[in-house]
């Protein structure tokens, strides 16, 4: 488990870098936090404004397209097109942000260009949704800290799975903390900040654990790795009162 870290930490710093940097270029737009977005779009319709409705409203939907495309690649699924597909979207992720960060500040045409950020960060969370046998989210983190929580209270192997979920959550706040820092000194060229990660995270796939064969199959059981023991009263409420 712990040979997921490095892969989710910086999957989930590239969402906390692009979440800060679009919410502070772009008048308050989250591109991966779709809880986020969405009660910004609803505070839009309350002032009336147009523009920004538009654009947080197209970030939903765009994000939510990039979902649905990779389930509907991966059915059904294949390890081999798993791996190219991951590929393909960050290599989709660095070019939209190298884009991002040529654009002077102040241009509009950079809103067209986070949409289709968003769709691929939707895609990223699809295609990255399961690293070995950890399933997890990796452009928004709620998830993560609910299955954070479930982890410290299972009694085996916890601390592996914790650390995982725990890892999710500070890479989500480094990259929030860098995506400022760049959005703050370098305006839209800080976008280059989140390109390097996009690159670090392709790297650390050849030292993660390999997909799985399907993208659906579930964690394993907290017994995996030790001997499995179920209690004999157990086989017999399961297994011999069936008539």
């Amino acid at each position: 488990m712990l040979k997921a870290i490095p892969l989710a930490f910086f999957l989930c710093a590239i969402a906390g870098s692009i979440d800060a940097l679009g919410y502070l270029l772009f008048g308050g737009v989250f591109v991966g936090n779709m809880t986020g977005n969405t009660v910004l779009f609803a505070d839009s319709i309350l002032r009336g404004n147009h523009a920004q409705i538009a654009l947080r409203g197209g970030v939903v939907a765009a994000f939510f397209a990039g979902i649905l495309l990779v389930r509907i690649l991966l059915r059904p699924p294949a390890r081999p097109l798993l791996v190219r597909l991951r590929l393909c979207v960050l290599g989709a992720e660095f070019a939209v942000l190298l884009l991002l960060s040529l654009l002077p500040a102040g241009r509009g045409d950079g809103s067209f260009l986070l949409l289709v950020l968003a769709g691929i960060l939707g895609a990223q969370n699809g295609a990255f949704q399961q690293i070995g046998h950890i399933r997890l989210n990796t452009a928004f983190i709620t998830g993560d800290l609910e299955k954070l929580g479930e982890s410290v209270t299972e009694r085996r192997h916890s601390w592996l799975r914790a650390a995982v979920f725990f890892a999710t959550w500070v890479a989500y706040a480094f990259g929030a903390l860098a995506g400022a820092i760049g959005a703050q000194e370098w305006r839209m060229h800080g976008f280059s900040i989140a390109a390097v990660l996009v690159v670090a995270a392709a790297i650390s796939i050849r030292f993660a654990p390999p997909p799985p064969s399907s993208v659906d199959s579930p964690d394993p059981p907290d017994w995996v790795g030790s001997r499995l023991r179920i209690p004999r009263e157990k086989l017999g409420s399961d297994f011999g009162n069936e008539n």
